[in-house]
This record gives C-alpha cells, structure tokens and sequence, in this order.
C-alpha cells in the first residue's frame, strides 16, 4: 500500500515523505507542523506502519496485526504521548485513545492547562532503553510537542541526538515557533499547510457521505482543515454566522466600548467554552482570508467576505494572534467572558493603534 495514499492535499509534505520512504532514507525524527486537522497525525501513523509493518518493505501492508494495532492506537511499539495535567488520571487517557481509534475524528487532547511533563520523557527514554516487544523497532509519537515544558524538552535532547537504533520520534506541532530551537535543530520539519474548500469538501464527502451541499457549508467553517471540518459535521453546527457578526462589531465604530463589551459578553455566555473555541477558529479563518485578499490571493474558507472598513496586514496580524490566544485561555480554563472579552476589546484597540 502506498503510504499518505488516505491524506488529501498536502503535496509538498508527501514528496518530501514518499520520497524519504522509497530510498529508504527516513530520518531518525521528524517535527510534523501545521494547523490542528490538517493530516498530521494521519501522516505520523502511516510512518509508523512504514517502519513497524514486516509485509512491504519501503512501504506497509494495511492488512496485517500490526497496521491494524496501530490504526487502533494499541500497538507496543508504537506509543503516543499527549500532554496532561497531574491530576490526569490513565483512565481519562484510555478513554480518549478509544474514542479516537472508533471515530477517527476526536482530537487526542484533553481539556485545561496541559503539559508534556519531565516525568513522561524520561519515561519515554527507559522505554526506549528497552528491547522491542515485536522486534520491528519503536515509534514515539509526541502530541503538541510545543507544550513540552523546558526541563522535558531539554531531557528529550540525549534522545534526538542519539536514539535508540531502530527508533523513529514524530514529534506533532501547530506552532513551531513555540518549540525550544534546540529541539527543533535536532529533527527534520515537514510542514503541513490549510487546504482549499474543495478538498475539504471532498474528505467530507467520502468520510461521511454528507451531501455536497451540506459538506459546503461545513468547509466553510473549517479553516482549510479536514480534521476541523469532521469535528463540525459530528457536532450539527447549523448556519449561524456568528463569526461574521462578531468580525463586524470589531469593525463597527458605532460601537462604544462598553457596547462592545457587553455584546462580547453576552456571546460568550450563550455559546459557553466549547462554542467560543469554534468561533475563535473560525475568526482566525476568517481574517487569514483577508491577509489573503490584502496579497491579491483568494479566499481559502470562503466565497464571499462581509465588507469593512480600511484594515492591514499588520491588524489582521494582529487580530489573529488575539483569538488563537483566546482559544488557548479558554482551554487553560479561563473564564469565558473574560477571554473573550479581551480577544475583541483587544482588537478594537488594535485598530484604533494602526
């Protein structure tokens, strides 16, 4: 089977990948980037069958224990560690590793101000210190690595510098500026981009079945993101434009201050924590479309963008930062209205400074 076969787009990274594979050069770590969604883990997965699976050589079979093991996220060799709080408990961890290996859709991450500990690399070293349980080697798959704290990302330095032979480290990011330089000097980055509504559209279909008109509307929504747009289509998201609305009043100097803020507030209370992360994304879809616009390039997520007044770059930059920052607060468990509340009063200060 040809490895990335199942991954849509992400053309740059699959040469860079299949070509590693075919020569059978694979290095001994890769830091695989880009936004949540996008394939990431899809990709680090069919690695793991390429370097675990003992039917094909310079490739893997699908059929065999170990591809079906690690398509179920239970094989001995090839573990994945996500980041945690101390108060994580192993069966929290199961749970989700369950859920994700039935849907394929939930994301392997958990709720509030999580880390990737000291304590979780050096057991991730005595591992690798350790014969195989299969004898093909290990995988070791590192979810968020950006959220290693300095101490583990330091003890993780021995290891990418000399691994274990037969070992390979994916360590999965979304934002790579947020990883120590040490670390990322020590593995080769492959990067993973958005892709268009089309293809979005495209995984939907064949994933789900959904019409083509409904997978439409979800893509819309999804940031480029296939991973985004499953997660939308397994909660029933319905047509609100709330992000529009929410980009507008940024916009809307008829607003005062404390209009504004009472409307922010009045958003975060009806769409609660789990509403507010998904209008976060979208508003950072949203005007990446319109730092898109400004370059002369079209829109990724959408076909038609709500008028404004005069903005550049530089705000949207900006702007951006401050909701991927909210989202951020709000799954660190910071109060939702003040999260929130900050993110647009923020952007409206930065646009009164441009």
């Amino acid at each position: 089977m040809n490895p990335f076969s199942t991954l849509k787009g992400q053309t740059q990274a699959k040469l860079l990948l299949s070509s590693a594979v075919s020569q059978g050069r694979l290095a001994h770590a890769y830091i695989v980037s880009g936004p949540a969604g996008s394939g990431r883990l899809t990709a680090a997965l069919d690695l793991a069958k390429v370097w675990i699976c003992p039917v094909e050589e310079r490739g893997f079979c699908g059929l065999c224990r170990h591809c079906r093991q690690i398509d179920s996220l239970i094989h001995p060799d090839v573990r994945i560690t996500i980041p945690r709080l101390k108060t994580t408990t192993e069966d929290e961890i199961a749970e989700i590793f369950r859920t994700r290996a039935e849907d394929g859709i939930t994301p392997l991450r958990l709720q509030g101000n999580t880390y990737v500990s000291i304590d979780q690399i050096r057991e991730l070293g005595h591992r690798l210190s350790r014969k195989s349980f299969e004898g093909y080697g290990y995988v070791e798959i590192i979810i968020d690595a950006h959220l290693l704290r300095r101490e583990a990302a330091n003890a993780m330095l021995k290891t990418l510098e000399e691994p274990p032979a037969g070992t390979l480290i994916l360590l999965i990011t979304s934002r790579l500026s947020g990883m120590l330089p040490t670390v990322r000097s020590r593995a080769h980055t492959i990067r993973f981009g958005r892709l268009t509504n089309k293809m979005v559209e495209e995984v939907l279909t064949e994933r789900t079945g959904v019409s083509a008109e409904t997978a439409a509307k979800l893509a819309l929504h999804a940031d480029g993101c296939p991973g985004q747009a499953l997660l939308l289509g397994r909660e029933k998201l319905d047509d609100q434009k709330e992000v529009e609305r929410v980009f507008l009043m940024i916009f809307d100097d008829s607003l005062g201050y404390m209009e504004l803020a009472a409307e922010a507030d009045g958003i975060a209370r009806i769409l609660g924590r789990d509403g507010l992360i998904t209008l976060c994304r979208d508003m950072s879809a949203l005007v990446h479309d319109y730092r898109r616009g400004l370059s002369g390039a079209s829109p990724l997520t959408r076909q038609k963008l709500p008028g404004i007044s005069s903005a550049d770059d530089c705000m949207l930059h900006n702007m951006s930062r401050l909701f991927i920052c909210c989202e951020e607060r709000l799954r660190a468990n910071v109060s939702p209205a003040m999260a929130f509340s900050a993110a647009v009063a923020g952007s409206r200060e930065n646009r009164a400074y441009k």
